[in-house]
């Protein structure tokens, strides 16, 4: 993926198209067909997904789809920031094309743009905020 649509990613829009060129250097693109599962939840985390185009649903154990990401969103931080199993399974709802950041790419991008930490904690809030207040 070129920097300049990455620029349209929140997580990535923080940076300098420099910085944004760092991170997604050793980043690859992956596509993934409706129904095909993503990550699933308890697996080890070994990579960050950001979404490009298309939608995802998350489920979690017996509750079921707790949630529905799209362009621009990105799942698999919590797993790799606290470094234990995901916590749900992610599924291509439609066709689901991601940008794939591995842990120690992540980790060292984070650790190099804290300027990354301000977006992907106002969406992690978001989410939080949405299953609080509208479960379901």
């Amino acid at each position: 993926m070129d920097t300049k649509s990455a620029a349209s990613i929140p997580l990535l829009a923080a940076l300098t198209p420099r910085a944004r060129e760092q991170v997604l250097r050793n980043a690859r693109e992956q596509q993934y067909a409706p129904g095909e599962v993503v990550v699933r939840e308890g697996a080890p985390a070994t990579h960050l997904y950001l979404i490009v185009s298309g939608s995802a649903l998350v489920e979690q154990g017996t509750q079921g789809t707790v949630g529905r990401m799209g362009p621009g969103e990105f799942f698999g931080e919590l797993a790799l920031i606290e470094e234990h199993g995901r916590t749900a399974t992610v599924k291509a709802e439609t066709e689901l094309r991601t940008i794939v950041v591995s842990a120690w790419e992540f980790r060292a991008s984070l650790e190099e743009h804290p300027e990354m930490a301000v977006p992907m904690l106002h969406a992690i809030i978001g989410r939080l905020h949405r299953r609080e207040h509208h479960p379901g």
